[in-house]
């Protein structure tokens, strides 16, 4: 019997930071119950550069050739866990930093369809602009047209996207944002209820993979906790539920959580679901409509089930500081950016400043020092931020958005 492995499906890891957008800064670990699902499924799971590759043992004989050797039930799910191994990607990144300190991490799925262009993203899909709603430096929104816009500058309504002091245009790829954080607890978490009370009532629910909604009740043994005193506390007992995302109700309560003591101990970043059931008309399903695997040839191209997560790089606007008073202008010669001297000719500057947030990339921007004593025939080029230096990156007023400090040896 011939044996022959295909192409699941793949995990692109991206980040625009980085000249090639790949992204490697992360491990991607199966759950333990993944990894049994994929040992009894014959499936390879393999970390190749920034991309997770997922290879099923197809059929070969005629009729049946390219359908997985072990069928995959429409119940089953893989989990995958991502563990940050390089710091400096909390620096390059729009990240919301905030947030992970407050044990929420990023959640990714296959169940979102989010689809922009030919792109499979597994992040949600960024909300159009709402004028009544509060934006914060790194926030996302849709200009209505496919057209993905960040805020630079705390706004609540009257400021939309087409303010470039407000937004700066990202382009029509979807991106990680702050939508994509949800809560994640351990299996013995606290809850706060809004009601105190001696006795409580807990039910757990997870996806009903009908409608994709967490409405199937998860039946669990200890679903009733008592207490001497009424209290709002309540610390229920979910050690029977394996890792993943669920509905809690507590009397009348409700918490849309992720459950998984794994990802709270070992501080992951963040945890990726795919699932089975979704059907063939969807780009995102694992299978065709005959039940076959996408990895195939078209017109003479390989093609396969590809799915991303994009990251958007951190802006920030620059501040040159120029202690030897050796400095007179820095030109952008695309004009894309001017940096304004601080504090205004004719006095000598302390700095000068970019007038709007500048994307920090791994290949270097270029701009000119224009000197009062010239050192070259040349005027050299400014020095970009370099992340690995502490402190480079910080706030400069709490409604704007980051800075950058870059000392000049002028």
């Amino acid at each position: 019997m011939t044996t022959r492995y295909k192409i699941l499906f793949m995990i692109d890891l991206l980040n625009e930071y980085y000249t090639n957008l790949q992204c490697r800064d992360f491990m991607v670990i199966p759950s333990a119950h993944t990894s049994l699902v994929l040992q009894n499924h014959q499936l390879l799971c393999k970390i190749i550069g920034n991309k997770l590759v997922v290879l099923a043992k197809v059929q070969t004989d005629a009729g049946n050739e390219d359908k997985p050797f072990i069928p995959i039930a429409a119940e089953t799910k893989f989990l995958f866990y991502l563990s940050l191994n390089q710091p400096l990607f909390t620096m390059v990144t729009n990240l919301d930093t905030d947030k992970l300190r407050l044990s929420q991490r990023y959640y990714f799925t296959n169940l979102y369809q989010n689809k922009a262009g030919v792109s499979l993203h597994l992040s949600k899909k960024i909300a159009a602009y709402d004028n009544a709603a509060a934006y914060n430096p790194g926030d996302m929104a849709d200009n209505g047209s496919g057209t993905v816009f960040e805020n630079i500058q705390h706004t609540t309504g009257g400021n939309n996207t087409t303010n470039g002091s407000f937004w700066f245009q990202r382009g029509a790829e979807q991106y990680v944002s702050s939508a994509d954080l949800m809560n994640f607890v351990t299996t013995g978490n606290r809850y706060q209820t809004t009601a105190a009370a001696t006795e409580f009532t807990i039910s757990v629910f997870g996806l009903n993979i009908a409608s994709n909604t967490y409405t199937l009740p998860i039946a669990i043994t200890k679903n009733k906790i008592t207490s001497d005193v009424a209290t709002t506390a309540v610390m229920p007992d979910l050690s029977e539920l394996l890792p993943g995302r669920y509905k809690i109700q507590i009397n009348t309560d409700e918490f849309d959580v992720f459950v998984d003591d794994t990802a709270i101990y070992r501080s992951m970043f963040g945890v990726i679901e795919i699932f089975s059931h979704l059907p063939a008309a969807s780009d995102f399903s694992l299978f065709d409509n005959n039940g076959k695997v996408k990895d195939t040839v078209v017109a003479g191209n390989l093609q396969w089930l590809r799915y991303q997560i994009r990251f958007a790089n951190r802006l920030a606007f620059w501040k040159y500081v120029t202690p030897r008073k050796g400095v007179k202008a820095i030109k952008d010669k695309t004009n894309k950016y001017q940096f304004v001297q601080s504090p205004p000719l004719p006095a000598q500057p302390d700095y000068f400043q970019s007038d709007a947030p500048i994307p920090i990339r791994q290949t270097p921007a270029v701009y000119d020092l224009e000197l009062n004593n010239p050192v070259s025939d040349e005027p050299p080029a400014a020095p970009n931020p370099d992340p690995n230096i502490t402190a480079m990156l910080s706030r400069k007023e709490p409604e704007k958005d980051y800075y950058c400090t870059i000392y000049l040896n002028y």
